[in-house]
């Protein structure tokens, strides 16, 4: 279980430094034998919500117009922040 918390927490890391879209989209991720262990939604405002394999909410993640992202868990309490330089 902590591994899978760790790669969540990193694939967490990996998308928000690319950027979050801002059009609806869904990204599944698979371990090496091909199964489901999560995916993300990002709707069209810019949330991204992060579920494990059964689909409970494991975190999420919003960007506001500053650039700052804001990762909070799944009862909604912020647990970090980034930003990028201007």
């Amino acid at each position: 279980m902590k591994t899978l918390l760790s790669i969540v927490s990193a694939l967490i890391l990996i998308i928000s430094s690319v950027g979050i879209a801002s059009a609806q989209s869904k990204t599944t991720y698979r371990d090496s034998k091909g199964r489901s262990v999560g995916s993300s939604t990002t709707n069209s405002s810019g949330k991204t919500t992060y579920r494990d394999s059964r689909g409970r909410t494991t975190g999420s993640a919003t960007t506001n117009s500053s650039g700052k992202t804001t990762y909070r868990d799944a009862k909604g309490r912020t647990t970090g922040t980034s930003s990028t330089r201007r």
